[in-house]
């Protein structure tokens, strides 16, 4: 079985630098462009099911990807981004800058402490562990998945396929907009053989 894990296109929100979560927000025209050269650059692929995030800025670049398949994109809410709760749509602080809002987010996750109405670490994991679970009993050995979702919801899949405790959820950084990471199950065991490819040119 093959997995490949893309992250939604650039957002109105990801150039305003403001927290998006679970917050519903649109794709900015080069977004949209991400998503189509994606999509030409994975035009051969063949892929036995497609799932998407419900929240708009993944479900419509995984329309985008897909193409002229003949088949349906699966919604599935397990895939919804991590929730950051009342702190949703207020200004992203980088790693380099401390963090701010979300203080221990970037570098000490396994202590990060989850605003009001939002995830945690292990919260996000646990939903990314048990949607994978799902992919593993109802699909066959040889198939290929697509999945469109989040930056941290993707980074906990990674995880659950590299077998990574929270601490080193950021190990590998984080995935950019429409990146397409691959993971393959070999002798019962999952291995990244692609991370973070860019077929755009924006």
């Amino acid at each position: 079985m093959e997995l490949y894990i893309i992250r939604h296109g650039r957002t109105v929100w990801n150039k305003a630098g403001l927290i998006q979560g679970t917050s519903d927000v649109e794709l900015l025209p080069e977004g949209i462009e991400m998503a189509q050269q994606t999509g030409e650059g994975l035009k051969d692929v063949k892929f036995d099911a497609i799932y998407s995030s419900p929240l708009k800025r993944a479900y419509d670049t995984a329309v985008m990807i897909k193409g002229d398949r003949d088949m349906d994109i699966i919604s599935d809410v397990r895939l919804t981004e991590m929730g950051f709760g009342v702190c949703e749509g207020m200004k992203y602080v980088s790693r380099e800058d401390g963090g701010g809002l979300l203080e221990g987010f970037w570098d000490s996750p396994e202590t990060y402490e989850a605003p009001e109405g939002g995830d945690s670490f292990y919260q996000v994991c646990e939903r990314a562990a048990g949607f994978l679970k799902f992919i593993e009993e109802k699909h066959e050995e040889g198939e290929r998945i697509m999945i469109v979702a989040h930056a941290a919801m993707n980074q906990a899949m990674f995880s659950y396929l590299e077998n990574l405790e929270v601490k080193d959820f950021w190990k590998h950084g984080k995935q950019l907009n429409c990146a397409v990471t691959v993971a393959e199950h070999k002798n019962g065991q999952w291995h990244i053989t692609d991370r973070n490819k860019i077929y755009y040119k924006v």
